[in-house]
C-alpha cells in the first residue's frame, strides 16, 4: 500500500514538472522602452491581414556606398566599425559601443559582417559570430546604432520588431528607430512562426518548440508601445 502511494505520489510530481515545462512565460529582458505584451485569441489575430515583413522598405545599399557617404558615421579601425549605442539599454552591453568586425582568431574566435542596406533613415549590418548572430540598425544621421537578434521589420519607420530563436528561447524586440530604446522579451519552448501588423500593434503567431514532452501548441502575442 506504502509503495503504492509513493508511485502515485512521484507521477503526480512528473505531471505537474512537465505541466510547468509546457507553460507560456514571458521574461522581461529589457524594458527601457515602455512596451506590453499580452495574449490575445485566434480571432483577434486573423482579423489583420497585413503581414510586418512585406511594409519594410528596403533599399539594398553596399559597404562602400555607406562609406563614402557617410563617413562620420562609418570609421574602419582594427577590422571593425564601432558605434555608439544608448546606455543602460539592459540586455547584457555593458559598453557604449557595438562593432562589427572581422576577424578569424584563435584568441578572439569567429566574427563577420554584411552590409545589407538601408530602411527607415538606418543601415543595416547582418553580424556573424561564434555561437552567436544579430543585426545592427545604425541611424544614418548620429550614428546611434541598436542589435537585435532577428532582422528588424517596420509598418511606420518609428519601431520595428524583430524575433530570433537562440538555444529553445524566442527573443522577440520592439524597437524605438529614434531612441534606440528598446522592450525585449523571451519566450522559452516558443517560435514565432508568423507576425502581422495594424497601426503600430505587432501581432505575433507563435508555435510551441522544444518540448518533447508537451503537445503542440498555438498562441498568438500582441506587442506594442504604451502610450
Amino acid at each position: 500500500m506504502n509503495r503504492k502511494l509513493i508511485l502515485i505520489f512521484l507521477l503526480t510530481i512528473v505531471q505537474i514538472s512537465w505541466a510547468q515545462d509546457c507553460d507560456f512565460e514571458i521574461r522581461n529582458l529589457s524594458d527601457i522602452l515602455n512596451g506590453k505584451s499580452e495574449l490575445i485569441n485566434k480571432s483577434e489575430y486573423e482579423k489583420i491581414v497585413i503581414i510586418s515583413e512585406k511594409l519594410i522598405e528596403f533599399k539594398p545599399k553596399s559597404e562602400l556606398e555607406l562609406n563614402e557617404e557617410y563617413p562620420e558615421v562609418f570609421k574602419f579601425k582594427d577590422s571593425c566599425y564601432t558605434f555608439s549605442v544608448k546606455q543602460n539599454i539592459g540586455i547584457g552591453i555593458k559598453t557604449p559601443e557595438l562593432k562589427a568586425c572581422k576577424y578569424l582568431l584563435k584568441e578572439k574566435g569567429y566574427s563577420n559582417y554584411e552590409f545589407k542596406g538601408v530602411y527607415c533613415g538606418n543601415a543595416l549590418i547582418e553580424i556573424m559570430e561564434f555561437e552567436g548572430w544579430g543585426f545592427l540598425s545604425v541611424d544614418l544621421k548620429n550614428g546611434l546604432t541598436c542589435r537585435t537578434m532577428g532582422k528588424p521589420m517596420t509598418s511606420d519607420g518609428e519601431t520595428a520588431i524583430s524575433y530570433s530563436n537562440y538555444y529553445g528561447e524566442e527573443e522577440i524586440a520592439l524597437t524605438d528607430l529614434k531612441t534606440k530604446e528598446q522592450y525585449v522579451i523571451g519566450i522559452e519552448g516558443w517560435r514565432t512562426i508568423e507576425s502581422k501588423v495594424s497601426k503600430n500593434r505587432y501581432y505575433l503567431k507563435l508555435e510551441s518548440d522544444f518540448q518533447t514532452n508537451c503537445e503542440k501548441e498555438i498562441k498568438y502575442l500582441k506587442v506594442e508601445r504604451k502610450n
